[in-house]
């Protein structure tokens, strides 16, 4: 089998990237899968942090909307949200 080179990210040191690859690969897919959704989990609410911050006023589901107007195309946002005129 074939392995791809790996780059090594600029801020990060040979040593240290051998230790987080390790550490990752001993985690196994499913600890990897399980890291990679909390890391999806901690990205959404941080994305609603700053819209809350930006739009104290917004309620729940105005953030919501405005969380999903962010990630969804312009096309299916007004499909499913004929007339939303959100800010972001």
């Amino acid at each position: 089998m074939i392995q791809k080179a790996a780059t090594l990210p600029t801020d990060t040191s040979k040593e240290a990237a051998e230790v987080q690859a390790e550490a990752l690969r001993r985690m196994g897919l499913s600890g990897r899968a399980e890291l990679t959704m909390q890391l999806c989990d901690n990205l959404r609410e941080i994305t609603k942090a700053g819209i809350r911050h930006r739009h104290p006023d917004y309620t729940d589901q105005q953030i919501t909307q405005a969380y999903l107007r962010l990630i969804l195309e312009s096309e299916l946002f007004q499909q499913i949200f004929p007339n939303c005129e959100i800010l972001v």
